[in-house]
């Protein structure tokens, strides 16, 4: 269990002991976002000091192994189980991905969204395509070999009002979805065909956060949360 304090620490709590095993300090300005690595052996923070940093909290004692700098502030970030590369989103509109056993910077793709990136994602089981959410409300998957954008999707109904707003691919990859920051509306996109497939109404005020995984009974579980603190399995 990983919790975030919006000043200049992180702190990592055992989700069995409920205990409190890592405080992480070394950023200079707040940290704005958090992922874990797979199998839960690293985090990688980033702050408004535009830096991001990659910490081993496999031992008793947590280092600071790798460091990356950019020139704008990161709203999310998301690391490839299959390549172990980060991919960041950007106060500027831009991602970038970053190789974490070099620190190099293998890829930079300024002015994706108009107003910032909200959320970055890995799709499922490739490599190379990335789910991003912007302020523009518009939802793009990125090819990073070839940086080109290979679907764009939004709904007159949907916006993006927060620099934090979460995108998901379902995890089979067919599906892609985000919640609108004004109505709390769920709005799910066909993948294959760009078409919206579905517009689910639960909340009550606008979504703040989604996310979709293999739990339930047919191993397709969401969550989603509101402005209100309201969170819906």
């Amino acid at each position: 269990m990983l919790m975030v304090f919006r000043f200049l620490k992180t702190r990592v709590w055992n989700q069995q002991t409920k205990r409190m095993i890592h405080q992480l300090a070394g950023h200079s300005q707040k940290i704005t976002c958090v992922r874990l690595f797979p199998g839960e052996k690293s985090v990688i923070t980033g702050s408004a000091d535009r830096s991001m940093r990659v910490w081993d909290i496999s031992r008793h004692i947590y280092t600071q192994t790798t460091t990356f700098r950019h020139s704008s502030t990161t709203n999310c970030s998301d690391v490839s189980p299959e390549t172990q590369t980060v991919v960041s989103g950007h106060l500027d509109g831009g991602i970038r991905c970053w190789d974490v056993r070099s620190g190099d910077r293998v890829l930079d793709l300024p002015l994706l969204h108009e107003g910032g990136v909200t959320s970055v994602q890995w799709k499922p089981k490739s490599g190379h395509e990335i789910l991003t959410n912007g302020r523009d409300s518009i939802l793009k998957i990125v090819d990073a070999r070839t940086k080109a954008v290979i679907k764009a999707v939004n709904d007159p109904g949907f916006r993006t009002l927060t620099n934090h707003a979460s995108s998901s691919f379902s995890p089979d990859g067919a599906y892609i979805a985000a919640g609108s920051g004004d109505s709390g509306d769920f709005f799910v996109w066909n993948v294959a065909s760009g078409e919206l497939e579905k517009r689910l109404s639960a909340h009550s005020c606008g979504a703040v956060g989604f996310a979709w995984g293999m739990g339930g009974t047919n191993g397709q579980q969401v969550g989603t949360i509101d402005k209100s603190g309201v969170l819906i399995l």
